[in-house]
C-alpha cells in the first residue's frame, strides 16, 4: 500500500476515485486508523492520569480516599462516544456544503471513506506527542472542595446545623444522598481559592478548616432508622468512607503543570490538523475552491468548539 497515499489528501482522493475496490480497501483502512486512534488516544490519556497526575484531598478526613480518577475501560466509552459525535459533526456538515454547492447527489461512501481516513493524522500527533509527555515531570494537585452523591460513612459521627439547631449524629453506618466537602476561613467564610501563590494556597489551607454540607442523611440510632433532611457546616470524623458518584471539585496545582498544558493544547491542534486533512480531501473530491473548504473547516471547527469536544 502506498503510504502517500494514507497521509497526503491529492493521493488518498485520487485513489478512492480510482476503483471501487480501491475505494472498498481505504475504508476499511480508515475504520482501522480510527479504531486504533481510539485505542491509542485512550492508552495516552490513562498514562496521563496514573504516570502524570499526583493528586491528593486536602480535606479532613479524605486522606484516604479513592481519588476521583476514571477507569481505562470508562476513558474508552468516552473515547468512542466523542469520536463518534466528532465524525457525525463532520459528516453532517459536508452533507450540508455539499447540499449548498449543488452536489448533493455525491456519493456517501466516498465522504465516509476520508473522513475515517483522516484518522490517519491523529495518530500521527499521537505518536509526535507521546514521547514529549513521557519526559515531563508529574503535576502536583490538590483537592481542596468536592462533592459527592451515594456516600457511605463507617463508624462516624458528624456534628452541625439543622433547622432545628445544632446536631449530632453518631452510627456504625451512615448513607449520606448529598455531600459537598470544603474548607472555611475562622469566619465561616468559603476560602476564595482564586490565588496562583503557593505560599498564599498553603497559607489559606493551615488558616481553615474542613467543614460538610449534607442532604438526605440516614442513619439507625437505638434500632430505629433516622433521616434529616440537611445537615449544614458539619464537622465529623470516622474510620471509612466511601462514595458512588463523584460530581464536582476544585484542583489546585502545586507546581509546573506542563503536561496538563500539553493536552490541552493537543486536543485543538490535533483535531484542527484531521479537520483540514478533511478539507482538503473534500476540496479534491468535489473541485470545490479553497475559500469554500477554509469555511468548511472554520464551521466544524467552530462546532466542535461550541460542542466542548476540545
Amino acid at each position: 500500500m502506498d503510504l502517500l497515499s494514507l497521509i497526503l489528501p491529492s493521493r488518498l482522493v485520487a485513489s478512492i476515485l480510482s476503483s471501487k475496490s480501491e475505494l472498498k480497501k481505504k475504508l476499511i483502512s480508515g475504520i482501522v486508523f480510527t479504531a486504533a486512534s481510539i485505542i491509542t488516544l485512550t492508552l495516552l490519556y490513562s498514562f496521563f492520569i496514573e504516570e502524570k497526575i499526583e493528586a491528593k484531598f486536602m480535606l479532613s478526613g479524605f486522606e484516604k480516599i479513592e481519588l476521583p480518577f476514571p477507569t481505562f475501560s470508562q476513558l474508552l466509552i468516552s473515547r468512542i462516544i466523542y469520536t463518534g459525535m466528532a465524525v457525525a459533526i463532520i459528516f453532517i456538515v459536508s452533507r450540508l456544503a455539499l447540499y449548498f454547492i449543488k452536489k448533493e447527489d455525491a456519493k456517501t461512501s466516498v465522504l465516509i471513506t476520508f473522513i475515517f481516513s483522516s484518522f490517519i493524522v491523529m495518530l500521527i500527533a499521537t505518536a509526535a506527542v507521546t514521547p514529549i509527555l513521557i519526559t515531563q515531570p508529574k503535576v502536583p494537585y490538590i483537592i481542596v472542595d468536592t462533592e459527592l452523591q451515594d456516600v457511605t460513612v463507617y463508624n462516624g459521627s458528624f456534628t452541625g446545623y439543622t433547622e432545628q439547631g445544632v446536631v449530632t449524629i453518631s452510627s456504625p453506618e451512615i448513607n449520606i444522598k448529598y455531600l459537598r466537602a470544603y474548607r472555611v476561613t475562622p469566619e465561616m467564610k468559603i476560602v476564595d481559592w482564586r490565588v496562583e501563590d503557593i505560599q498564599e494556597i498553603e497559607r489559606l489551607i493551615q488558616e481553615s478548616k474542613t467543614v460538610f454540607n449534607m442532604s438526605n442523611v440516614k442513619w439507625v440510632e437505638d434500632g430505629v432508622e433516622k433521616t434529616l433532611e440537611r445537615l449544614e457546616l458539619a464537622s465529623g470524623q470516622w474510620n471509612t468512607i466511601r462514595y458512588n458518584i463523584y460530581l464536582n471539585a476544585v484542583w489546585l496545582s502545586l507546581g509546573p503543570a506542563t503536561a496538563t498544558q500539553i493536552f490541552s493544547i493537543f486536543s485543538p491542534v490535533s483535531w484542527g490538523l484531521v479537520l483540514l486533512f478533511i478539507a482538503r480531501c473534500f476540496m479534491k473530491t468535489y473541485q470545490t475552491s479553497m475559500t469554500i473548504a477554509s469555511i468548511l473547516w472554520i464551521i466544524t471547527y467552530f462546532i466542535f468548539f461550541l460542542m466542548g469536544l476540545f
